[in-house]
């Protein structure tokens, strides 16, 4: 699969991103900080997935985080922080169309430092003696591939402890358009930058990441920072 690391995908595929939790206290933003490694792993998990499967294909994969018991995984691409809740993906479950195409319209792009050149990158599925192997690839060497999950109320505080589980519902032709702009994002990574998602209704708000946000979805935020190996959390790693 070749992607295209200086264009940005045109943008047309919702996704729901909503939090579970037994508390009074309403989540109003989510914010997701991925390290360099595990958006190049998110990614590249993302891009197998749309190229293995159909559009009809409904499953649920999910990603505990580190210091669970039994065993924490990085089914995903990535390790989570110990104090995020679980990640949950839910592909092909969405049944509505993005009607709004203005939204589309005002919606800001990310940075690109070189947007004229044309630069590519080749992702090679895994092949049947991969399979057969332990292998890793080259996000996993240092597992520095690590995500940091955070729940905020309406005032900014953080209330993650209350929600335990932050579920992201998207179709299969937004798993090849997020992970396309993820990569994109990758190849401009620079510590503290950070991109609100585009929701419907809030026009002009968000950056193209790939994905619309549902109406009924809560607000987002995509961070890059870099933090630290899975052992620095996890003696097991």
């Amino acid at each position: 699969m070749i992607i295209n690391l200086t264009r940005s995908v045109s943008l047309t595929e919702l996704c729901r991103i909503t939090a579970i939790g037994h508390t009074a206290y309403t989540a109003h933003r989510i914010d997701v900080t991925f390290s360099h490694e595990a958006m190049v792993g998110f990614a590249t998990e993302l891009l197998w997935m749309y190229d293995d499967i159909d559009d009809y294909k409904k499953f649920i994969i999910s990603t505990h985080p580190l210091q669970t018991d039994p065993a924490p995984n990085q089914t995903l691409g990535f390790y989570l922080t110990p104090g995020s809740p679980e990640f949950v993906l839910k592909v092909n479950s969405l049944t509505g169309k993005m009607e709004d195409k203005g939204i589309c319209e005002n919606c800001k792009e990310i940075n690109i430092r070189n947007p004229d050149t044309n630069l590519y990158y080749h992702l090679k599925a895994p092949s049947v003696e991969d399979i057969e192997l332990v292998t890793l690839e080259t996000y996993e060497l240092s597992r520095k591939n690590i995500v940091s999950i955070r729940v905020l109320d309406d005032e900014g505080n953080d209330i993650t402890p209350k929600y335990r589980t932050v579920i992201l519902e998207i179709n299969r032709k937004g798993l090849g358009d997020l992970a396309t702009m993820l990569l994109v994002w990758a190849d401009n990574y620079e510590t503290g930058s950070e991109y609100l998602l585009p929701r419907i209704g809030e026009l002009g708000q968000g950056y193209n990441l790939g994905i619309i946000l549902t109406q009924d979805s809560i607000f987002t935020k995509f961070r890059a920072h870099a933090l630290g190996a899975a052992h620095d959390y996890d003696s097991r790693f």
